[in-house]
């Protein structure tokens, strides 16, 4: 922390003396962690317009606020009250409960500190949420953003002298990565210095130290469960933004322990209850599976999920991908000039390929066409069969399946099938049809892992998401009388 103010990295003389004055006038201390850093760039005041200006992005991006009165109140009233220990007077600390699936928590300049209703279902207790947001508030007194942001900045300068002096515009190509700095992750240091003052301020504010490490614990769960789901190696989407580090639980545990034992709030009762019938997963708003089907209420369609494929459904299109190389991808379009589905292939979709003239089909009674070319995926050869559907006078639903070339046929036909499945939606699907929602339990004496698990709302792997929806590590027993929850 603080390099930049006590010597020049990276830049060397090809510095001017402005920039090096902005360097040095730019360094300040900072009043959480007592360190020297250069944040000169960006302003308290600067901080507080960035903020404003993103919440709008953030709430689009993120599905908009939970509409949950209560869950919001909970969030704000947590934040609230650990932000009276913050060392930062001048900000104006807001909590927000974002109404997306993804598990994960962030905050933006200006003292905008968000919370997905993704991550609440991993928390397990008020002590954790806490945490959670006390992590967050870190990042906040610790001006990460504008230490980001302004190093960025200053590299960005030193990336301009160097082009001038050597005359190649290549060297502020290579240089020049301010804004790549301010949109990337935080850094370790940054991250722990984060998780040292959530520490601080869950102790300041009563709760107890140990709640960020046993989230953390969590969170490995949950990484352990999508890499299986996967196949793959996979991290939460918190850890995408906030660096996971294979000792980061013993460290936040070890931080926690410098502190005196206290009887700090856990409030586990009262946390599982405010989370019951909270929706788990995606909304009906933003379209959900049920059974073997993606159903999508608002707006009105569903489909066929392949075999073997899950979801992964975004705000701008649907995917469904498999460990095998295969995938499929719906995205919905505007129809412009061109309403016959087969000339819209022709001349605007694919209108600079070597595809062969699309060939007008019926599906589910609405017209369609579709064609079939070679095409590459990750970089390797597959075919692509593309469809469009004409939906409505004014809309394209448009499915893209890609595989690979030796892909076997009954894979090749489950991907055909299900594009051919695409319908408007019934009365009766969507009575049926219900996304998952937590429901909580109390423990009795015939309760075990194995019977709680049977009732998760999955296909498969119930007790892995059993275990990481609880935080419970393996082998790891119920406590009789503790309340759980399942997703169902």
């Amino acid at each position: 922390m603080g390099a930049y103010c006590t010597k020049r990295q990276g830049l060397g003389k090809l510095i001017t003396t402005v920039a090096v004055t902005a360097l040095l006038a730019g360094c300040s201390t900072n009043p959480a962690t007592g360190e020297r850093q250069f944040t000169g760039l960006m302003s308290p005041q600067s901080e507080a317009k960035i903020g404003a200006d993103a919440h709008q992005e953030a709430l689009q991006t993120y599905g908009g606020l939970y509409q949950n009165p209560q869950l919001q109140n909970y969030v704000s009233e947590i934040g609230q009250r650990l932000s009276a220990y913050s060392e930062r007077k001048d900000v104006q600390y807001k909590f927000f409960l974002l109404d997306s699936p993804v598990v994960n928590a962030f905050a933006i300049p200006g003292g905008y500190i968000y919370v997905t209703r993704g991550l609440l279902a991993y928390t397990n207790s008020e002590a954790e949420l806490a945490g959670v947001m006390a992590h967050e508030m870190g990042h906040i007194t610790g001006r990460h953003s504008a230490e980001r942001y302004s190093t960025g900045m200053l590299t960005q300068i030193g990336a301009t002298v160097a082009s001038a002096a050597i005359g190649n515009s290549a060297a502020a190509q290579a240089l020049g990565v301010g804004s790549n700095l301010f949109l990337s992750s935080y850094s370790r240091g940054q991250e722990s210095e984060a998780d040292e003052l959530g520490v601080r301020y869950l102790s300041a504010a009563g709760y107890d130290v140990y709640g960020m490490s046993r989230f953390l614990n969590t969170l490995q769960l949950e990484t352990q469960l999508q890499s299986k789901i996967s196949g793959q190696q996979a991290a939460p989407d918190f850890f995408s933004t906030h660096p996971n580090t294979a000792n980061r639980v013993q460290a936040a545990a070890s931080e926690a322990r410098k502190y005196p034992e206290n009887d700090g709030v856990v409030n586990r009762d009262r946390h599982m209850n405010l989370v019951d019938n909270m929706l788990f997963g995606d909304s009906p708003s933003q379209g959900f599976v049920s059974g073997n089907k993606f159903i999508h209420p608002q707006l009105g369609f569903a489909f066929d999920v392949p075999a073997g494929h899950r979801i992964i459904n975004q705000p701008s299109q649907v995917l469904a991908v498999s460990n095998n190389g295969t995938a499929l991808i719906l995205d919905m379009v505007k129809r412009g000039s061109t309403s016959n589905p087969a000339a819209y292939i022709d001349t605007v979709w694919l209108k600079d390929s070597n595809a062969p003239r699309a060939e007008a089909i019926t599906i589910n009674g609405m017209p369609a066409a579709t064609t079939k070319y070679a095409g590459t995926l990750n970089g390797k050869p597959v075919n692509i069969q593309v469809v469009a559907i004409a939906y409505s006078p004014d809309t394209f639903y448009r499915f893209q399946a890609a595989y690979p070339t030796n892909t076997p046929a009954p894979t090749v036909a489950s991907l055909r099938d299900s594009t051919f499945s695409f319908h408007r939606v019934t009365e009766t699907e969507k009575q049926q049809a219900r996304p998952l929602q937590i429901h909580t339990v109390r423990v009795g004496g015939a309760d075990t892992v194995s019977s709680l698990s049977a009732q998760m709302g999955f296909g498969n792997l119930k007790e892995e998401r059993f275990r990481a929806l609880n935080g419970l590590n393996a082998n790891e027993q119920l406590i009789q009388g503790q309340i759980y929850k399942i997703a169902r």
